[in-house]
């Protein structure tokens, strides 16, 4: 019975161009959200063991929580409400708010699905079944309001990697923001020490910076351009960039 429903769902979701809103009775206890479904607000997907559940929250906040626990394990950071989280069929997730994409996370992979296993490691998995990101993963680009943290008590660290996984930029447990290449050769830092369980982020507004745990800045530096992102490139340069032009290459 649920195959020949979900079979019926995408049915639907090929006739209105591939979009399928999982109806909120599936969506409370299944643990994946197929290429074209979204997740509206109050909709969720939750690991088989019903100990972690992925949210897409009313005020516009994608939220993973763990059963019991009170700080979210990770979340999109986007207060928009009346946003939908949906799986693209390219392989990448996204927050959308009318017709604009908000918020992108996920690899290049056409036709991935974004799975909660019981191990509460949120990923996307292609055709293969391969995982080709997880929740301590940005790839490529840090779009606004994204987060990379230092290691902390919870396990919420996430790097950025470029998509051919030879460069990294990341958090170490003291606070210093470091790009990396092959995990080894220091390529540049901002040489920010003593502060631990920090987090990097780029704002709307353009500024680039980090943060401690109690949310003052450590070290920034301002674009003045509100929809710059961060990206990492697979040639090794690390640069802010604003639609086609390049603001700032710190390598």
């Amino acid at each position: 019975m649920v195959r020949r429903l979900l079979a019926g769902l995408l049915a639907v979701g090929a006739m209105l161009g591939g979009a399928v809103v999982a109806a909120p009775a599936e969506a409370a206890v299944k643990d994946t959200l197929l290429p074209g479904q979204k997740l509206l607000a109050l909709q969720s997907i939750k690991s088989a063991s019903g100990v972690y559940t992925l949210t897409m929250q009313r005020n516009g906040n994608v939220t993973l929580l763990q059963r019991g626990a009170v700080q979210p394990l990770w979340m999109s950071n986007t207060y928009r409400p009346g946003a939908v989280l949906v799986m693209g069929t390219d392989g990448v997730m996204r927050v959308i708010y009318g017709r604009t994409a908000i918020w992108a996370m996920g690899a290049a992979s056409p036709q991935a699905k974004l799975v909660l296993p019981n191990t509460g490691l949120l990923g996307i998995y292609n055709t293969r079944n391969k995982a080709v990101w997880n929740r301590h993963m940005v790839i490529g680009t840090l779009m606004p309001n994204a987060l990379l943290r230092s290691p902390d008590s919870l396990g919420r660290d996430v790097t950025m990697y470029s998509t051919n996984h030879v460069y990294t930029l990341q958090l170490l447990a003291n606070g210093n923001l470091v790009f990396l290449k092959n995990g080894k050769t220091v390529l540049w830092s901002t040489g920010k020490t003593g502060w631990p369980e920090s987090r990097a982020y780029i704002d709307s507004s353009g500024r680039f910076g980090t943060l401690n745990r109690d949310g003052d800045e450590t070290w920034g530096w301002d674009s003045r351009r509100a929809g710059t992102v961060v990206q990492i490139r697979n040639d090794g340069h690390f640069l802010l960039i604003h639609g086609r032009t390049i603001v700032k290459t710190f390598v």
